[in-house]
């Protein structure tokens, strides 16, 4: 205290701070460094992804190849998903399954006012952020994320951070943040480059309904849970795929879901309609004469077998169950995608640059072949592959596992199962024989069926049994017989083995049995591509899916000339065309059941076919082949891991040989195939006429 007359110092006393302006300040100043930490965290995340470009040009990244084909119909869209995960985590669990990308002019305006509302309803008033939804986005890890944001998610950040379902706790709540954070950098960069209109396009039609089979977009969700077009949605069925997203998974159900727990789980998805549709009506955006309509309408997913109970507002979930009548078929492309990005690399074109690929598989054949080797083949693998014989292009090729298609590339037996080809050989060995020069055989060529050896190897008939007695080869073809294979393949085994290269065969170094009888190993469609050769004048035609293909801009990009080779003198090619149909109409044949109907012969519309049957010694593989004037087929039936041997039912059955009828259902505009000049037909078999001497070509594979 300053002494009585002397004047006071301004200083002395202080003045009391204002608490509040002090917690203001600590407030911003909180405020601030958080926002500026989750920018830089955001920023490094966005720069450890590798987002940034990704994020720019988005559309590009996630737009799908559509594919038609050779007619110009839609066989459906491949994805890019698999390209782009396997440079990220390839331990990903999350599977992409695109959508054909549809305007928004052809999605329903109730879906897109329930998507909306129930996502982002201040979704064109924030600049891809909503700053009133952060504190419950950051807390939760969801649920308070933009439409925007969500884009970001499923297709830019997909794979990364709280993608990795093995972490837990902890781990699991940090990278979740870390995702959040670098959601908020990306999202203004996103809506800088892109207006509303394209992010929510691009959303709609990325849409992860990972619940019904890792389905991705409005297109697919609408076609397989409703059976309808997404133009087509109502306001109801709107609502209960808006429901959804939270939870897709809830969706599904098994026939072994109990009665009980599949209701309560149909009660869930239409308590999730109904509250979207409580927001739409609360934010005025529809009338509540659509209100009424929305919530009295009894949906029935595809899936679901659903009884309702009351009606109007009052409208109740009884009871509801699986459909035991429900079926979704993948789209052709699905099972086929692996193959088409493998021929476009080949072909020396980017995936990401094909917008459009046109194919040469029919979609009426693909279809149909689907639905072949879909029939019940408990744990037995199926191939089947079918091509056209004048340029090897690929008119339907299906894989099975147990019934169940598959779009894997390890699963696409038609052209990865690399199995011993048995009996199917035989037809290439008397090819080879046939075109030797002077002293070459022919069909009429006799053989003795006896106890026969390969350098030691007793040799057998399947039979078990010989007949003792000479035998023409077309005979021995007919029958099978493995004794005559053995001795002509002792004369003309390097021939063999040099055709067998050409048409992409392989030799097993583990079997030292005479190539004669299959030892090579092929898969069903080089064993159709080299059928082909016996109905195309003898040229071997490399086996191939691409007709066309087109960039974004409709601009057709180059693809590689179709290759064919001569493999066979077309006299010879002939010649084996007319032993195979033998062993279909011959007395010996076991392939009667491939014969044409009795009406077809009757008013002369039967086609020629002829086909040849295989089964390795342990029945882990059996196989059929056949040609027709116009298209080739290579059927395998068997344990894709080559241990189990196929089921005796399917092996008595002749189940591979019976896939062959399907070439008898095809369209053909050539029934019968010309004899050449230089042949004659001698005891109801074509060989060559006195004095022709036959001379095939060297071999060598297409390109």
């Amino acid at each position: 205290m300053s002494a009585p007359g002397q004047a006071s110092l301004p200083f002395a006393a202080p003045s009391r701070p204002n608490r509040l302006w002090l917690a203001v300040r600590l407030v911003f100043a909180t405020v601030g460094l958080l926002t500026l930490l989750t920018l830089l965290t955001g920023l490094a995340g966005a720069v450890f992804t590798g987002a940034l470009p990704r994020t720019w040009n988005l559309r590009e990244q996630i737009e799908p190849i559509r594919v038609l084909d050779n007619k110009g119909l839609d066989l459906g869209v491949i994805d890019h998903c698999d390209d782009v995960q396997a440079a990220r985590q390839p331990s990903n669990p999350v599977r992409c399954r695109e959508s054909l990308t549809l305007p928004l002019s052809q999605v329903s305006q109730g879906f897109l006012l329930a998507y909306v509302a129930k996502e982002d309803v201040r979704y064109f008033s924030h600049p891809g952020i909503d700053l009133g939804r952060i504190p419950k986005s950051m807390l939760s890890r969801a649920g308070g994320s933009t439409i925007t944001m969500q884009l970001l998610k499923n297709n830019v950040l997909a794979g990364y951070f709280d993608y990795d379902t093995s972490r837990t706790g902890l781990s699991r709540d940090v990278a979740g943040l870390l995702r959040k954070a670098t959601e908020y950098v990306l999202a203004p960069l996103l809506s800088l480059h892109y207006s509303k209109a394209e992010v929510l396009d691009m959303s709609v039609n990325s849409l992860p309904w990972l619940g019904i089979g890792q389905r991705r977009g409005i297109h697919d969700a609408a076609r397989i849970i409703f059976g309808v077009r997404a133009s087509d949605l109502s306001l109801a069925q709107s609502a209960f795929l808006v429901g959804l997203l939270p939870r897709p998974g809830t969706y599904l159900v098994s026939e072994q879901t109990p009665l009980t727990d599949a209701t309560e789980k149909f009660r869930y998805m239409r308590q999730q309609q109904l509250l979207t549709l409580g927001i739409l009506h609360q934010h005025q955006l529809i009338t509540d004469d659509q209100y009424q309509q929305a919530v009295s309408e009894p949906v029935q997913p595809s899936l679901w077998r659903v009884e309702y109970a009351g009606s109007g507002a009052g409208l109740m979930v009884a009871r509801a169950s699986r459909n035991p009548d429900y079926r979704s078929d993948p789209d052709p492309a699905w099972t086929l995608q692996a193959l088409v990005k493998r021929e476009l690399q080949q072909s020396g074109i980017s995936p990401a640059r094909a917008a459009t690929v046109t194919l040469t598989i029919d979609a009426q054949a693909q279809r149909d072949l689907n639905d072949r080797v879909t029939r019940n083949r408990a744990n037995v693998g199926e191939g089947a592959a079918v091509v056209n014989v004048a340029d090897g292009g690929i008119l339907a090729l299906a894989s099975s596992t147990g019934g169940n298609l598959s779009g894997d590339a390890g699963a696409q037996w038609a052209a990865s199962a690399r199995r011993s080809v048995a009996s199917t050989v035989k037809p290439l060995l008397y090819s080879a024989a046939f075109g030797r020069g002077a002293g070459s055989l022919t069909q009429l060529s006799r053989f003795r069926d006896q106890s026969t050896s390969y350098y030691g190897q007793a040799i057998g008939n399947s039979t078990n049994t010989f007949l003792n007695q000479s035998v023409t080869i077309r005979e021995a073809d007919t029958r099978s017989l493995n004794t005559v294979a053995v001795q002509v393949g002792l004369q003309t085994q390097q021939p063999l083995e040099q055709v067998l290269r050409a048409a992409g065969y392989t030799a097993d170094s583990g079997n030292r049995s005479s190539p004669a009888l299959g030892t090579w190993q092929a898969s069903p469609l080089q064993v159709a591509g080299a059928y082909a050769s016996f109905a195309n004048g003898g040229m071997l035609c490399r086996p191939h899916l691409l007709a066309a293909v087109y960039d974004s801009s409709g601009r057709r990009l180059a693809l590689p000339d179709t290759t064919c080779t001569p493999l066979w003198d077309p006299r010879v090619a002939y010649q084996t065309f007319d032993m195979l149909t033998g062993g279909v109409s011959g007395d010996a044949s076991h392939l009667k059941f491939l014969r044409p109907s009795f009406f077809s012969g009757l008013v002369g519309s039967a086609v020629q076919l002829g086909a040849k049957s295989g089964t390795s010694d342990d029945v882990n593989d059996t196989w059929c082949a056949g040609v027709t004037p116009e298209y080739a087929m290579g059927v395998w039936l068997g344990d894709p891991g080559g241990v189990s041997a196929v089921p005796t039912d399917l092996y008595r059955q002749q189940a591979a040989c019976r896939e062959i009828g399907f070439l008898r259902q095809l369209p053909h505009t050539l029934t019968t195939l010309p004899m050449p000049a230089g042949l004659t037909r001698t005891d109801g078999a074509a060989v060559p006429a006195p004095g022709v001497i036959l001379q095939n070509p060297v071999p060598t594979a297409p390109n």
